[in-house]
Formats: C-alpha cells, sequence, structure tokens
C-alpha cells in the first residue's frame, strides 16, 4: 500500500468493518453475534441450532441471515463446536465461500504462508483440532483436503488478522492478552506493509470498526507501514515475533541499530569494566553474540538470553498492587539492564498504575510524575508523532502534577503565584494528550478518556483563570494601600512644616505660638496702649 498523495498526521487513511471476528488460537468461545463472552452456558441460535450466543436477545450484527441460513444445513452443530472452540472461527470462514464469494475470493488473495508452517507445532495442531474436526462431521469435501483448505484458511487467520479488544473492554482489565483479545479479519488494512518504525496507528472502535490514520506526515509514493509488532519490546523479540508469526526477517532502521535509536531498551550493563553497555554485535544476525561498547568483552548469545528470561519471569511474576516489591525489583534489574531496558519500562508502566491506586502523598505522587516523565521520553523516540501511548502517558502525568500542586499550596510549600505555574505546566501537558486522543474513535475506551481529557481540561483552565484573578485583585489591593500609605505619610510631613492661622495669632501644630510672632504682638499690643493714654 502505497500513499497515492500528500497525507497529513492525523488523517485518515482507510476505515473498514471486519469480515469476521474470532477468539485467539487458544482463546475461549465467544458469541458469534457480539463477540462477547460466554459466562453461563452455551445458547444456540433458535434458526440455525450452530451459532453460539451470548443471550437471546444478543444485539450484536455478526452472525448475518446468510451465515445464518448456511449453518442451518451445516453439519456441525453448536453442540460440537462448543466442545472444541478452536474450530469455530475457520469453519465461520470457510462457510463464506457460499453465502459470500466476493469476499472469499478476497480472502484467497491472502499469503497463508503454507510452506513456512508445513509440519511446524501450529500446522499439526491445526490439524487435530480444526481439519481433522471437520472431517469428523464430514464438513469437508475431497478436494478441500486435496487443496489443504483448513490449513490455508488457519495459516491467513493467524497470520492476516488484528488483535482487537472485547466489547466493553473499559469494563474488563486486560491481563492476557493473547487469550483475553480477539483476532479481527480486515482485508484492506491486512495489506499494509510492516515497520518497526510505523507511519501509521490503528483505532478499534465498540463496534469493531477499525480505522487507520496517519501518525506522522507521509509523502506521496511513500509506503503505509504498520509495526505488527510491540514497540515496548526489544529487538530480539520484536524479530523472533515477526519471523514465528509473521514468517518473515525485518530489516528496519530501529532493528539495524544495535542501540535501537539511541535508547538502548535491549543494552544490558558490563560487570567487567562497569562503564559500557553491552550491545548486540550484529543487530541483522539473531544468532549473534553480544560486546561490551567500552572495553569490547564478548558475551555469548545463549548467556544474555537466560539473563533476559530470568528478568522477565521475575517481572511477570510480580503482584501489581505491592508497589514495594516492584520497587525492589527495580532497583535489582538496574544492576543488570540499562535504566531504559524494556524489561524496566514494562515494571515501569505497572507501577504507574500501582501508584495510582496508592494514597496521593506528594512522595507518592513525585514517584509517578519521574516514572512517567522517562516513559514519554523514551515512547516519543520509539513512536514518533501521533501515539497512543504516549497520550494515555502523558494523561497520567498531568494527572498527578495536579495533585502534587495543590499538595504542596495546602502545605504551604508554594505560593498561589506558583501553584498557577504548575497547573498552567499540567495544562500543556493535558493539552498535549488530547492532540493525540482526540484522533481516537468517540466509541473506544481512549475515545472516552479523551471525553473525559476535554471536560477537565475545561475545568482546569476556568481554575487557573480565577486563581490568576486573585492574584491580579490581591496585586491591585496591594498597590492601593501602598498609594494610600505614602499619600498619609506625604500629609502628615507637609502639616508638620505648616502654620494655622488663629485669629491674630500664628499657632504651631502643637498649639504653641511662634516666639518672633509672639513679641511682635507684644509690641503690638503696647502701642494700642500708648494711644489709649
Amino acid at each position: 500500500m502505497v500513499a497515492a498523495r500528500d497525507i497529513k498526521a492525523g488523517e485518515m487513511i482507510l476505515s473498514e468493518t471486519p469480515v469476521l471476528i474470532g477468539p485467539q488460537v487458544d482463546g475461549p468461545m465467544i458469541c458469534f453475534n457480539c463477540c462477547g463472552g460466554i459466562r453461563k452456558g452455551y445458547i444456540f441460535c433458535q434458526n440455525c441450532s450452530t451459532a453460539i450466543l451470548c443471550s437471546p436477545k444478543c444485539t450484536g450484527k455478526l452472525h448475518s441471515k446468510e451465515e445464518c441460513a448456511v449453518l442451518k444445513t451445516c453439519p456441525v452443530k453448536g453442540e460440537n463446536l462448543a466442545e472444541n472452540p478452536s474450530a469455530a472461527f475457520p469453519l465461520r470462514c470457510i462457510l463464506l465461500r457460499s453465502h459470500n464469494p466476493d469476499i472469499w475470493k478476497q480472502i484467497s488473495l491472502l499469503e497463508p504462508h503454507l510452506e513456512e508452517r508445513r509440519h511446524s507445532p501450529i500446522w499439526r495442531r491445526h490439524q487435530i483440532t480444526v481439519e481433522l474436526f471437520l472431517r469428523k462431521f464430514k464438513a469437508l469435501s475431497d478436494d478441500d483436503l486435496q487443496q489443504e483448505l483448513v490449513q490455508r484458511i488457519c495459516g491467513v487467520l493467524d497470520v492476516n488478522t488484528f488483535e482487537v479488544r472485547p466489547p466493553q473492554s473499559n469494563l474488563v482489565v486486560i491481563t492476557n492478552p493473547e487469550k483475553q483479545c480477539l483476532r479481527g479479519l480486515y482485508l484492506n488494512a491486512a495489506v499494509m506493509a510492516h515497520d518497526c518504525i510505523g507511519n501509521t496507528f490503528l483505532s478499534v472502535d465498540d463496534d469493531f470498526v477499525l480505522t487507520v490514520k496517519a501518525s506522522v506526515d507521509i509523502q506521496e509514493n511513500t509506503p503505509i507501514f504498520f509495526n505488527y509488532a510491540n514497540a515496548l519490546h526489544g529487538s530480539s523479540d520484536r524479530r523472533q515475533h515477526l519471523r514465528e508469526g509473521k514468517y518473515f526477517d525485518c530489516f528496519c532502521t530501529r532493528c539495524n541499530d544495535n542501540t535501537e535509536l539511541s535508547t538502548e531498551m535491549s543494552s544490558l550493563k558490563c560487570h567487567k569494566c562497569y562503564k559500557g553497555l553491552i550491545r548486540v554485535k550484529d543487530p541483522k544476525d539473531l544468532n549473534s553474540d553480544w560486546e561490551c561498547s567500552f572495553c569490547k568483552k564478548m558475551y555469548r548469545r545463549w548467556l544474555i538470553r537466560s539473563v533476559v528470561d530470568e528478568g522477565r519471569r521475575k517481572v511477570e511474576e510480580t503482584v501489581p498492587t505491592c508497589v514495594k516489591d516492584m520497587e525492589d525489583l527495580q532497583n535489582k534489574l538496574l544492576q543488570t539492564f540499562n535504566k531504559d531496558h524494556y524489561l524496566l519500562l514494562e515494571l515501569q508502566e505497572s507501577m504507574v498504575g500501582s501508584y495510582m491506586r496508592l494514597p496521593p502523598t506528594k512522595n507518592n505522587l513525585t514517584k509517578r510524575i519521574k516514572l512517567c516523565e522517562n516513559l514519554i521520553n523514551v515512547f516519543s523516540k520509539l513512536e514518533p508523532g501521533i501515539s497512543r501511548i504516549k497520550a494515555l502517558t502523558l494523561y497520567q502525568l498531568q494527572s498527578a502534577m495536579i495533585d502534587l500542586a495543590h499538595k504542596q499550596y495546602q502545605d504551604k510549600d508554594i505560593s498561589l503565584s506558583q501553584l498557577v505555574t504548575k497547573l498552567a505546566e499540567a495544562e500543556s501537558k493535558l493539552k498535549e494528550s488530547l492532540k493525540h486522543l482526540l484522533h481516537e474513535p468517540p466509541k473506544s475506551p481512549e475515545g472516552r478518556i479523551s471525553q473525559m481529557a476535554l471536560s477537565e481540561l475545561k475545568m482546569l483552565r476556568n481554575s487557573v483563570g480565577n486563581m490568576e484573578r486573585d492574584i491580579m485583585f490581591a496585586e491591585v489591593d496591594g498597590k492601593d494601600k501602598t498609594r494610600r500609605g505614602s499619600r498619609k505619610a506625604n500629609a502628615g510631613g507637609r502639616k508638620n512644616e505648616l502654620n494655622v492661622e488663629s485669629g491674630n495669632k500664628e499657632v504651631k501644630t502643637d498649639g504653641t505660638i511662634k516666639e518672633g510672632q509672639l513679641e511682635a504682638n507684644k509690641g503690638k499690643g503696647r502701642r494700642r496702649n500708648k494711644n489709649r493714654k
């Protein structure tokens, strides 16, 4: 897929509904209609007796009338699928051949990577759980078996589907994406090429509508890239995932850089010189040994792999509610791994959530702010432009900044003007978060967060505005008091210098008569007396 014209960041590239939504390979059965989980036993469609529903009144739209009609004549019934959930998604895909031939033709064009998968564990698994199961109920023809139809369809689903969240995922904590998340087949999005620094981002709303937007400006004739790996994983893990799951090797800019764009996300500390970082010597070779950047000591690949695996095990075993254990583990990992190693970033993400559940003390808020700032610094290098994970971390950051500023003001650590300055800094982070979040679909968890953020921004602006007016009025009152005090002082000084006329005498302000004036008055009195004589 190539840009037919210049595309601005945030501009929509495509939007499409899924052909089908299904569970992960090892995932549990889901409702054929809304894709929600099955909680209280299986309920079968009253018409076809095969489609499994979450409720007789399910309002989903993915179990179409056409599919229902085909399932009604299908030899596989709901009771059979209930015993083998793994076969449901491939079966529904195969049935498109009967009730939607146009879509079936497009699916047939997708790459299943049959030869790369042949005789692999996943091939054998699909052979047992899907192919033999459908053969048992005579749902496959001899021609289907000869063309390896099941393996072809399973390959298409394994390689070309997108991970999507289950319905109402904002009410469900996703702790195991490989089982809790679903797979969506989107025919247009499936043809996008991969790059570990993609120029697009995907959003899926509550109705499973997938939207692809440009994360950065894309020039005409530039390939449209999407990152099919986890951006927060190290290069070795990403490349292994792509080789085993997508059947290709990635040689993008990030994968070819043993510093991973200067993030050092995969680097370890050298315990020989204590100065350099241990990096993979040849990033293009998955079997390459590692080397210290300073003393050039070589480390075998298997040793690095075992150290990383042990670190991953410890991170996965941490209890999210025990912050003390997480802090202790972070200090231990820092002895071996670079501070921005992807295992530490994963741990720090969990710690941010854990600090939110703790009492908002100044110490906890300060720690939360430092973690968010470090994560944002790394995310900005890994996902330039519009980024969901960057937006959510910025949202967490501004919340902690606001809480800490109010705490400091309440404890009289800062003045009102300093509080306004800190709140203005938090406002800038909230605005930056909204620049990303406003590109999310309104009917999605991130879209709902963006609406909350807009309300919070309005309240924050009003609050800061009121404080600024209070400061302005206080400054005006202070100036008025200063002026009044100055006028009083000047008036008092002038009065002490002025004489007050009292009859024919000039009297000082303290009531005494000036000596010169007194003598003159005495003389005048004598002259008047002489005249009288």
